[in-house]
């Protein structure tokens, strides 16, 4: 291998031997059956069970807990059970539980119509009832809604998610195409503005 003078270092049997037991030992090679002080694992005597060193360790104490509110907060429970009556029964398909559609149909009232006639004469003598003169846009909430037309539950989305974020309002991240002054343009326009 390495050669000094004549001789290469492995031809000594002492250094082939260091080297050999440096390079090609393996990392469980050191375990042995002996304790550090030289004893063998047999001879040490009296050692306790694993159960009798386990025993003795002092009782661990339950880890502290967040304060709970045991006093009646009539409220906040107040509060939970409105929103809980609002509440249907779980959609499958849904990833939002529904809630009840706040208005019923005996409920629904529209304002009267404010068409008084077209640009004709006889669309101003006969007013807005005439068929003839009518327009699709009238034929929304022309009459009461009926049970069956208005929704029982609808999904709603919280803003749970948009009240984590640390900025009030969004960041600009488009690219900004204006041209951006240098110094020097901008104090020759200071001085001859």
């Amino acid at each position: 291998m390495f050669a000094t003078g004549q001789k290469q270092i492995t031809d000594c049997p002492f250094v082939a031997n260091v080297f050999s037991n440096r390079f090609y030992a393996t990392t469980n090679g050191q375990y042995c059956g002996n304790w550090h002080n030289g004893l063998p694992g047999h001879q040490l005597g009296d050692v306790p069970c694993i159960s009798d060193i386990l025993g003795a360790r002092p009782c661990i104490k339950k880890p502290v807990r967040p304060i709970q509110t045991t006093a009646k907060c009539v409220l906040a429970n107040q509060m939970a059970e409105e929103k809980k009556s609002m509440q249907v029964d779980k959609v499958l398909s849904a990833d939002v539980v529904p809630k009840k559609f706040p208005v019923q149909a005996q409920n629904y009232c529209y304002p009267p119509s404010g068409k008084k006639g077209g640009q004709h004469d006889i669309a101003q003598e006969m007013g807005a009832s005439n068929p003839l003169f009518s327009t699709s846009a009238q034929a929304y909430g022309s009459e009461m809604p009926m049970d069956h037309q208005v929704p029982d539950r609808y999904f709603p989305s919280t803003n749970y998610f948009t009240k984590a974020f640390v900025d009030s309002k969004p960041r600009y991240t488009g690219l900004s195409t204006a041209p951006t002054p240098s110094k020097v343009a901008l104090a020759a326009a200071l001085e001859a503005g």
